[in-house]
């Protein structure tokens, strides 16, 4: 009986240390995850808690349209935060009419956008925000991603990513969303350190 015991916990450790070593070659660019390094936002000056901004509009779908916001307030290394946001939504890139809204987030450079949809072609959405405090961030490491429907990390396809540390200043410019989720900015470099530590 012991016999069958030893090689019922061999077996087990066996397992469990494969599972555990396939999980350190899954590749870096599909990362799951539940929550990315998002490139941060500074916190609003004399706010404990910032808000979230956000704006909806009915876009027909034989028209196209586009959503955009732009926020500014005090804070940051800068002394101002700004915020320049739009998705311009072809024609025919969905299906009938539908109340879209694009939320950027107040902890992070990032929007996102609902209802769920997967388009027939792809919106465009440019990005800039300025007042960032980028200290530690290489510029050649910031990739524009979003969360793919099964979790993980994936690039959007873009026209350019600028990073300006004297500004503190992101932009993406022209980046293909083909279907609503959460878009923004990673520092790639702490994500790689990040999944090598684990």
């Amino acid at each position: 009986m012991r016999r069958y015991i030893y090689l019922f916990a061999m077996l087990t450790l066996f397992v469990i240390g494969c599972s555990e070593q396939s999980n350190m070659l899954t590749p870096v660019n599909n990362v799951n995850t539940t929550e990315p390094n998002w490139i941060a936002l500074p916190q609003a000056e004399g706010l404990s808690v910032n808000k979230e901004f956000s704006t909806s509009k009915w876009i027909n779908s034989y028209y196209g349209g586009t959503l955009s916001e732009y926020e500014s307030y005090y804070g940051g290394p800068f002394g101002r935060v700004t915020i320049d946001v739009d998705a311009y939504f072809p024609s025919y890139s969905f299906y009938g009419s539908k109340n879209i809204t694009m939320i950027v987030d107040d902890q992070t450079c990032t929007a996102t956008f609902s209802p769920h949809m997967v388009f027939n072609r792809s919106v465009v959405y440019n990005a800039t925000f300025t007042g960032v405090d980028l200290t530690g961030i290489d510029p050649s490491k910031v990739k524009f991603a979003y969360l793919a429907e099964d979790g993980s990390l994936e690039f959007a396809e873009n026209e350019s990513i600028t990073v300006d540390k004297s500004r503190g200043k992101l932009v993406v410019k022209n980046a293909k969303i083909p279907h609503f989720s959460r878009y923004g900015f990673v520092n790639w470099l702490n994500r790689i350190a990040n999944q090598i530590s684990i």
